[in-house]
């Protein structure tokens, strides 16, 4: 069985939202510009309502794509995300996207469902995912905690600067990026974005450890 990571995401307050065209478009950008470079087994695409999914080959993959979309995503809007793991089968392939159906998206559902929860508790959660191996889950989940509050912290310039620095950029790039010095976006990477991107080097370990079948 071919295991892959399907990715649930749907919009944070979207009946509030006062322009919901305006705001649909800037989540699918953000999703466009969060998927390159990733290898994605299917891009992220709209689906009914206020929702998107996404197809990843490997953890990581999926971890990476939810943290870029945070940062990326301006002030206001955001996203709650599920990631499952699991066979992915296609039910169907004559529409515009394929119709697709097994446990990886079922334990998507289940995850996407949990975030809701939990962001009803605390706020500031954002993503949960669901594996496999049950203990295995909960570390990830704890970790994603963590992570999502940290990610809640963050003013908007150093979103954007830690969005382009794990979207592959130097610091040197940022900098001329964002007008400021190479010095400042170093502030971040040791500052408020040193946890951030410790969590997601770890987070990328342990997706290395599941795609070889092994216990986190």
């Amino acid at each position: 069985m071919s295991v892959s990571y399907a990715i649930l995401a749907d919009i944070v307050g979207s009946r509030t939202l006062a322009d919901r065209p305006d705001a649909q478009r800037t989540f699918r950008e953000a999703l466009t510009q969060a998927a390159r470079g990733l290898g994605l087994l299917q891009e992220p695409y709209a689906t009914v309502g206020d929702e998107f999914q996404a197809l990843a080959p490997t953890l990581d993959g999926a971890l990476l794509l939810t943290l870029r979309t945070q940062l990326l995503l301006p002030e206001g809007l955001e996203l709650r995300f599920g990631i499952g793991q699991g066979e992915a089968r296609t039910v169907s392939e004559d529409a515009a996207t394929p119709i697709q159906d097994g446990p990886a998206w079922w334990r998507a559902r289940e995850a996407i469902d949990a975030a809701h929860e939990a962001q009803q508790r605390t706020g500031f959660v954002r993503t949960r995912a669901v594996l496999d191996d049950a203990g295995a889950t909960a570390t990830l989940n704890a970790m994603l905690v963590l992570r999502d509050q940290a990610v809640s912290r963050l003013q908007d310039r150093p979103r954007r600067m830690l969005a382009a620095l794990l979207g592959g950029a130097t610091q040197v790039e940022v900098a001329a990026q964002q007008g400021v010095s190479q010095a400042a976006v170093s502030s971040v990477v040791r500052g408020s974005g040193a946890g951030l991107l410790e969590a997601q080097r770890l987070l990328e370990a342990l997706g290395g450890a599941g795609e070889q079948g092994q216990a986190l």
